[in-house]
């Protein structure tokens, strides 16, 4: 069986450009259980937080797949590989039978235990530091699904750095039709605690009911596309606020090549209340129901450029 290894890094695009989708992630004092307490800014950093956060950390968690197949394509077992993008990686590797786990690939039924150091898988890639496991479920051309055990792995993404502490499971699709590739990666987890880093802040999370899908399209090389859409519910602890929110995704938010939500729409569900998010060509509109019970209370309209400005 063969598992295959693309770039992640082109799939972190539409992390960043759900970081701008709502300025800067932030959070009010306001936890949400009241009626009448959501503020704009509160609205503001639930929606940003339950764009980016489950997003990174989908990219986090597909991240140390993509490594963890490059580093077992080009090393030997128990021996210090030198990660092809920088850093070191060392692993152990069962199950399986003898053919197959020397014949570098992920193949069904083998399980990894992988260490890395500062490991990048390729050049521009994420790097990781610390420990995870990897069990394969399955494995073919251009179809892969693991599960995962990280014991506070961290991952260095391109806007924050991400630790993930819990279980869950990856499928990591490749799709090529004719110039085009389409790499999709669904997460699954009852529950996993992500740490967020971003510059002096930090936060922590904890995601349950986790089903997420993450795609990007590739043409020639070039990022042509990309789209989110999945459901989880966001226990957070910021440094100013904390709250619990539920996000389902109504339509994929989608982006174009430079990474710009261009449509979709999300519901963001609180104790008392509900938070909307469109996303249409050119704006983003967050509409709070105090109370859910259908009538939109406040709207707050922008465009997606004086987002991408004024994101932190």
């Amino acid at each position: 069986m063969t598992s295959i290894a693309t770039p992640f890094r082109l799939a972190l695009l539409p992390a960043a450009a759900a970081l701008t989708l709502l300025a800067a992630c932030g959070g009010g004092g306001d936890s949400g259980g009241s009626t009448a307490a959501v503020s704009q800014e509160t609205a503001q950093a639930m929606s940003a937080n339950s764009a980016v956060v489950p997003a990174d950390s989908t990219d986090a968690a597909a991240s140390v797949l993509t490594t963890t197949q490059a580093v077992v394509a080009g090393g030997t077992a128990s021996q210090t590989y030198n990660c092809a993008g920088g850093g070191t990686a060392v692993f152990t590797a069962t199950g399986g039978s003898l053919a197959s786990l020397g014949n570098g690939q992920l193949d069904a039924g083998e399980v990894y235990d992988v260490t890395y150091t500062n490991c990048r898988g390729s050049a521009g890639a994420a790097s990781l530091n610390g420990s995870a496991t990897l069990t394969v479920v399955s494995a073919a051309a251009g179809n892969i699904e693991v599960t995962t055990a990280t014991q506070g792995i961290v991952v260095t993404l391109p806007l924050r750095t991400v630790t993930l502490n819990g279980s869950s499971t990856l499928t990591h699709t490749v799709v090529t039709a004719g110039a085009t590739t389409t790499t999709t990666n669904r997460w699954v987890s009852p529950q996993i605690v992500v740490t967020s880093q971003r510059g002096a802040r930090n936060s922590t999370f904890t995601l349950s009911a986790v089903d997420i899908s993450r795609s990007v399209s590739v043409t020639n090389g070039v990022v042509s596309g990309s789209s989110f859409s999945g459901t989880h519910t966001m226990d957070a602890v910021l440094p100013n606020g904390s709250w619990t929110i539920t996000t389902a995704t109504q339509s994929a938010v989608t982006y174009d090549a430079n990474g710009v939500p261009t449509a979709g729409a999300l519901t963001i569900t609180l104790p008392n209340n509900r938070i909307g998010v469109s996303v249409v060509p050119g704006t983003v509109t967050v509409t709070l129901d105090r109370g859910a019970d259908g009538t939109i209370d406040q709207t707050w309209t922008f465009t997606t450029t004086a987002a991408v400005a004024d994101a932190g």
